[in-house]
Formats: structure tokens, C-alpha cells, sequence
């Protein structure tokens, strides 16, 4: 059970009935979109540092310390206390400069790591780890090799198109995640495969199977999938967005 719409909800009554006693003179309403701010920097600062890929995403490190900066600025104010005034004329232009030179040099914004797993009997395998703090990820239609990937985007889509992939003969982990984005994965007739999908706002359509609001979860699996030796194992996950994965038939 998750605790935390109780939480919010004991949270909030505390605050109206503070204010309805006349203890304090703002409502928690006037509070909600700087704690939203707060909570959800906060929120990946923990899931990072847990993570302990602070090194390799300082970027990221960054980005979240500056949500919650802004949401402590918009805080202080709302309950009585004085802060120096930002020039917002010039933060949101520089902001603007700043986003366009990070979509103009997609190459600077995230980097692609080869790791090597030992598995069974000898065999060795790579994986590619991909993070990028912005952009876009496309392999297809035309013909690729298909190989384990693991790819973090905080905000961008992903496009995999394996109707004409080479793929090997064994099962292939396809792991993608991340904050704000859309997620679109073709697969080729016939070829066996798992999905797990879940998104905390959005859509996710798998196959014929269709869900959207918050919170949802889809998981499937072809028939055959356990005796089948080619295979593609996909597990897609984003806070906010859409996921699509279809099967051409």
C-alpha cells in the first residue's frame, strides 16, 4: 500500500484547519505547486544518489538541485518570509538560449557506455548504457543489429523499428526509461517477446492492450515466449508520456 495520498491528504487538513483557527493566514493550496517542485527534485536527487551514478550525471544532479531551488523561492514568500527579487526578464531568455544550443548539439548531451557481463559457461556479452538529458534515439527501418541496450532519456523519444533488424539468436533486453518523452517499438511478425511497461501520466499501448491516466502498468507475453530461443525482453518506463509497442502482422 503506498502512503502517500494519505499523507498528502492528513497534510492538507492540518493546513485548512490550522487556517480555518485563524493559526496561520494562508491556505495549503497556495503552497501546492512549490511542494510539487520540492518533492519531485528531491525525489530524483534520492532515486540518483541510490543509484550512485552521480559521477556519470552530474548534469542531471544539476538540473534537480535547480527545481528545487525554484521551488524553495517560491516558497519562502508564500509563508512570510522576504527573498531577494530574480530578474526573470533575463532567467527565462537564457533559459530559451541554453535549450536550443542543447538540441543543436545532441552529441554533447548524453554518452554511451560498454559494459561487459559474463554469463554461464563462459560466454561473454555487451551492453550498451545510453543516458542523455534531451534528444532523440531512432535505430530502423532500415537493416540494424539489435543488441542489449539500456537507455535513460530525461526528456526526448525513442524509436526502435526492428522490422528489419538483425536479431541474434537468444533473448535481447531492451531496458528504457525516463522522465518526460514517448517511447515507439515496431516488432516484426511472429517474433516472440515480453513486455513490461508503466508510465505515472500518460498512454501505453501494447499490442491490443490500452491503458492511460495515472499510474498504469501493462504486462504481456507471447505465447511460446519461454520455449522460444529468439526473443526480445522490453521493459519501458517514463514518469510522463506515452509508450507504443506494436507488432506488424
Amino acid at each position: 500500500m503506498s502512503y502517500k495520498l494519505p499523507i498528502i491528504l492528513i497534510i492538507f487538513g492540518i493546513g485548512f484547519l490550522l487556517h480555518n483557527l485563524g493559526i496561520i493566514g494562508f491556505t495549503p493550496w497556495i503552497l501546492l505547486w512549490p511542494g510539487v517542485l520540492i518533492w519531485f527534485g528531491l525525489q530524483q536527487l534520492i532515486q540518483i544518489s541510490k543509484e550512485r551514478r552521480g559521477s556519470q550525471d552530474s548534469w542531471e544532479i544539476a538540473l534537480w538541485l535547480v527545481v528545487v531551488t525554484v521551488g524553495v523561492y517560491l516558497l519562502l514568500p508564500k509563508i512570510g518570509i522576504t527573498v531577494p527579487s530574480i530578474p526573470w526578464k533575463l532567467i527565462w531568455p537564457l533559459f530559451l538560449v541554453i535549450l536550443g544550443i542543447m538540441l543543436l548539439f545532441p552529441g554533447k548531451k548524453g554518452k554511451a557506455v560498454f559494459k561487459v557481463h559474463f554469463q554461464p559457461g563462459g560466454k561473454t556479452q555487451m551492453r550498451e548504457y545510453k543516458r542523455a538529458f534531451m534528444g532523440e534515439f531512432v535505430r530502423g527501418p532500415g537493416s540494424w543489429v539489435l543488441d542489449d541496450l539500456t537507455l535513460h532519456h530525461s526528456i526526448g523519444t525513442v524509436n526502435l523499428d526492428l522490422t528489419h533488424a538483425i536479431i541474434p539468436e537468444r533473448e535481447v533486453f531492451l531496458d528504457i526509461s525516463g522522465y518526460v518523452g514517448e517511447s515507439s517499438i515496431y516488432l516484426p511478425p511472429g517474433l516472440p517477446f515480453k513486455a513490461e511497461c508503466s508510465i505515472g501520466l500518460g498512454e501505453i499501448t501494447v499490442l491490443d492492450q490500452h491503458e492511460s491516466g495515472s499510474g498504469r502498468y501493462v504486462q504481456i507475453q507471447s505465447e511460446g515466449y519461454d520455449q522460444a530461443t529468439k526473443k526480445v525482453n522490453i521493459q519501458v518506463h517514463w514518469k510522463i508520456g506515452e509508450i507504443n509497442i506494436r507488432q506488424i502482422r
